[in-house]
C-alpha cells in the first residue's frame, strides 16, 4: 500500500517551545488529528479489505491445488495401470516386450553362430585329418615312385648288361 503524505507537519523545536500550539487546548490538539485519524483508518480499512481478499484467493488457490494434486495422482495411477511412462509418455510394457524379443533373437543368433562355428570346426578338423591323410599317401607314393625309379634304374643298368653279354655272346656264336 503506497504511503500518503502526511498533511500535518511536524512542529519545529522553536513553535513547539514558543507554542502557539501549546497554548492550544486538547479539543483543538483532537480536531487537528482527526483528519490524520481519518485518513490512517480509511488507510486501515483499506488494507484490512485487502487482506480479506487476498485471504480468500488464497482459500481458492489452495483449494485448487488440492484437486490439482488428486488430480495428478490419478493420472500417474493411470500411467502406472497402463504401463506408460509419464516422462516420455511410452509404453513400459512395450518397450519391455520389444527388449526381451531382441534379446531373444540375439540369443538365438548367437546360438546359431555358436553351432555354426561348431560344425564348421568339425568339418574343417576331418578336411584336415583326409589332408594329412593325402598327404602322408602322397608322400608314400612319392617314396614308391622315387624307389621304383631307382629300381628302374637298377634294372635298366641290369638289362644293359645282360644286351652287353648277349651281344658278347651272339658274337662269340
Amino acid at each position: 500500500l503506497a504511503k500518503s503524505a502526511k498533511t500535518v507537519e511536524p512542529l519545529s523545536k522553536k513553535t513547539a517551545t514558543r507554542g502557539p500550539l501549546n497554548s492550544y487546548k486538547p479539543e483543538a490538539k483532537n480536531q487537528l488529528l482527526q483528519p490524520t485519524k481519518q485518513q490512517l483508518h480509511s488507510r486501515l480499512t483499506g488494507a484490512q479489505g485487502t487482506i480479506k481478499q487476498l485471504k480468500e484467493e488464497n482459500e481458492v488457490l489452495v483449494k485448487e491445488l488440492e484437486k490439482l494434486k488428486k488430480f495428478q495422482e490419478n493420472c500417474m495411477l493411470i500411467l502406472e495401470n497402463r504401463s506408460i511412462d509419464p516422462v516420455t509418455g511410452s509404453n513400459i510394457l512395450e518397450e519391455k516386450e520389444k527388449r526381451e524379443e531382441c534379446q531373444k533373437q540375439t540369443r538365438l543368433l548367437t546360438e546359431r553362430l555358436i553351432e555354426e562355428c561348431r560344425v564348421f570346426n568339425q568339418r574343417a578338423a576331418k578336411e584336415k585329418e583326409a589332408l594329412q591323410t593325402a598327404m602322408a599317401k602322397w608322400k608314400s607314393a612319392e617314396e614308391k615312385r622315387q624307389q621304383s625309379l631307382e629300381e628302374r634304374g637298377s634294372f635298366q643298368g641290369e638289362i644293359t648288361k645282360c644286351s652287353e653279354i648277349l651281344d658278347e655272346l651272339e658274337q662269340l656264336l
